[in-house]
């Protein structure tokens, strides 16, 4: 018999781009499943899928902070807002003139 390989797993194509150097959310996530030979009991039993959803979310997590260092927040400053927005008549001021 020949050693043919019947099944494998779909790996997404990306083409490498300078923006993933840069931008962290562009960065491929790859769980750790793909680097040992699947098994169809585990495929069966949705094991994998169960390992992918957390190793996603740690590595959102994980992003999520690593953005948040980088990003310098600016806290809002209502006052001027609501300056801008309030009228510089009153209603009776409006019906006087």
């Amino acid at each position: 018999m020949s050693n043919k390989i019947y099944w494998e797993p779909a790996k997404a194509f990306r083409p490498e781009i300078e923006k993933s150097k840069i931008n962290i959310w562009h960065r491929s996530f790859k769980p750790t499943y793909e680097q040992e030979e699947p098994q169809m009991a585990l495929l069966l039993s949705w094991h994998y899928g169960r390992q992918w959803v957390e190793e996603r979310d740690m590595h959102k997590k994980e992003t999520k902070v690593k953005m948040m260092k980088e990003v310098k927040f600016i806290p809002p400053n209502y006052t001027s807002w609501l300056e801008k927005r309030r009228p510089k008549r009153t209603k009776q001021q409006l019906l006087r003139s």
